[in-house]
C-alpha cells in the first residue's frame, strides 16, 4: 500500500469511510457501545530486546521503491456466527495476578496491567473452536516443518497461534481455520526474523515474496529460503481448499504489509517516531492481519471471484487496526527497552509532548475510540437493508475475529510475568 494507508471510519449514516489521504483518521459520529478489543494478527512480538536471528538462505538486496496504490482487494466470503459464553482464559493456575506492590502505577508493568484490564473489560464471552487443540497441534508442526521455528524460538509457545484463531474462528470449518492459523505464523515468524531489519527486508523484498503467493514459483535466481519454500507450501494448501480465488487479494495484504513495513526503517534508522497520521497510515497493515480474509473460504460467505465493497474492506482494516493497537500496549516496555520510536505509545508521547505514563494511557484511550468506531460501523452495516446474506456473515465474521483474539492479551501476559518477574521495568 501507498503512504495514503486506508482505514475504515464511520459517518452518521453508519457508512465506512476512508482515512484522508494524509493519513488522518477522520473522526466518527454515531452511537454503539465499545465492547470488543483486539483484533486477529498482531506482528509485533513481544521480545526481550536480543536480535532476531537473520533467515537463513536469503541475501542481501538493494532497497525497494515504493510503487503505486494497489487495486482494490478482491474476493468476498461468508462467516458463520460467532457462540458466546466462554470467558477469555485465566492465568495458568486460574488465579488473577497479584497487584504491583514495587515501583508505583506509572511503572511499565503497572501499565501493562492496567492495560490488560482495560482489554479484557472491553471484550465480550466468546466461545472457543471445538478442534482448538488440534489446531494449535497443527500450526507448530506445520511452522517446525518448514523452517519457521526451531531450538530456542518461543515464538509459537509465546503466541499460542492456534488457540488464538480457536478464539477469532469459533465457528469456522476446521480446514479453513487451520489455513489461517499457518498463514498467521508464517507472518508473525517474517515479522520477528525480517520485517523490522531494513536490509533482510530489503534482500526479500527484491525478490517479490507476493508474486511467489500468487504464482507458487520462485523468481529465477532467488533462494530458497525458509520463507519462500514455506509460502509456496501455503499457497498449494490454499488452491486445495478452493482459494484460488482468493490469491490475488492475499498477495495485496502480504504486499501492503512488507511496504508499510519498510516505511517504518527510516523513522528506526532516526529514532524519531513518526506524526499520528503517518503512523496510523502504516500500522493498519504493518499489523499482519490479512490471512483473515482467508475466512471467506467458509460456507455462505460472498464470492471469491468478487471484489469486496469498500465498507467491508475499511470494517476489516479498522479491525486490523484495533488490534494493532493493543499489540502496542502491550509491547510497549519491551519496544522502548530497545529504543524503537515505532509503537503508538511513542509516537503520542512525542506528539504531543506527553510523559511516558501519560502517553501509555492516551494510548488506551486511541484504543477504546478505534473499537467504538468499530462497533458503531458494524452496527451500521448490519442495519443495511441492501447488504446481502454473505456480507452480512463476513461482517459478523470481522466482529468475531475482533472479539476473540482478545485472547491473544494472556499469551503476551504470561510472558510478561515470565521474564519481569519483578515487575519493576516490565
Amino acid at each position: 500500500m501507498t503512504g495514503d494507508g486506508k482505514a475504515g471510519g464511520v459517518a452518521g449514516g453508519g457508512q465506512v469511510v476512508a482515512v484522508a489521504g494524509d493519513g488522518q483518521v477522520r473522526a466518527m459520529a454515531g452511537g454503539g457501545q465499545v465492547r470488543a478489543v483486539t483484533g486477529c494478527g498482531q506482528a509485533s512480538a513481544l521480545t526481550d530486546g536480543a536480535q532476531a536471528p537473520a533467515p537463513t538462505g536469503c541475501g542481501q538486496a538493494p532497497s525497494v521503491t515504493d510503487g503505486p496504490q494497489a487495486p482494490a482487494p478482491t474476493g468476498c466470503g461468508q462467516a458463520p456466527s460467532v457462540t458466546d459464553g466462554a470467558q477469555v482464559p485465566a492465568l495458568a493456575n486460574g488465579a488473577e495476578p497479584s497487584p504491583p506492590t514495587d515501583g508505583g502505577a506509572d511503572t511499565p508493568y503497572a501499565l501493562a496491567a492496567y492495560a490488560r484490564r482495560h482489554l479484557l473489560r472491553l471484550a465480550p464471552a466468546v466461545g472457543d473452536h471445538p478442534m482448538a487443540e488440534e489446531l494449535e497441534a497443527d500450526v507448530r508442526s506445520w511452522a517446525t516443518g518448514h523452517g519457521l521455528s526451531g531450538p530456542g524460538d518461543d515464538g509459537l509457545e509465546r503466541r499460542r497461534i492456534g488457540r488464538l484463531v480457536g478464539r477469532c474462528m469459533p465457528g469456522a470449518p476446521f480446514g479453513v481455520a487451520r489455513l489461517v492459523a499457518r498463514h498467521l505464523a508464517w507472518v508473525f515468524h517474517f515479522d520477528d526474523t525480517v520485517a523490522e531489519h531494513a536490509d533482510r527486508l530489503a534482500a526479500h523484498q527484491a525478490w517479490d515474496p507476493p508474486a511467489v503467493l500468487r504464482s507458487g514459483r520462485l523468481p529465477a535466481g532467488a533462494p530458497a529460503c525458509a520463507h519462500f519454500t514455506s509460502l509456496i507450501s501455503l499457497r498449494e494448501d490454499i488452491v486445495a481448499a478452493g482459494g484460488t480465488g482468493l490469491l490475488p487479494l492475499l498477495a495485496d495484504g502480504l504486499r501492503r504489509y512488507a511496504e508499510s513495513c519498510a516505511r517504518e526503517a527510516p523513522w528506526r534508522a532516526s529514532g524519531t517516531p513518526p506524526t499520528l497520521a503517518e503512523y496510523l497510515a502504516q500500522r493498519v497493515h504493518t499489523s499482519g492481519g490479512h490471512p483473515m480474509y482467508l475466512h471467506l473460504l467458509a460456507p455462505g460467505m460472498p464470492s471469491g471471484h468478487a471484489p469486496l465493497t469498500a465498507p467491508l474492506t475499511g470494517l476489516a482494516e479498522l479491525a486490523f487496526l484495533i488490534g494493532a493497537l493493543a499489540n502496542d500496549l502491550l509491547g510497549h516496555a519491551a519496544e522502548q527497552r530497545q529504543g524503537d520510536p515505532v509503537n503508538a505509545v511513542t509516537v503520542l508521547a512525542h506528539e504531543y509532548g506527553l510523559p511516558a505514563p501519560e502517553a501509555y494511557r492516551a494510548a488506551l484511550v486511541l484504543h477504546a475510540g478505534h473499537q467504538h468506531r468499530f462497533d458503531a460501523a458494524c452496527a451500521g452495516l448490519l442495519a443495511d437493508a441492501a447488504l446481502s446474506e454473505a456480507q452480512r456473515r463476513f461482517v459478523h465474521a470481522v466482529m468475531g475475529w475482533v472479539a476473540g483474539s482478545a485472547a491473544a492479551v494472556e499469551p503476551y501476559w504470561h510472558h510478561l510475568l515470565a521474564t519481569h518477574p519483578t515487575r519493576e521495568t516490565g
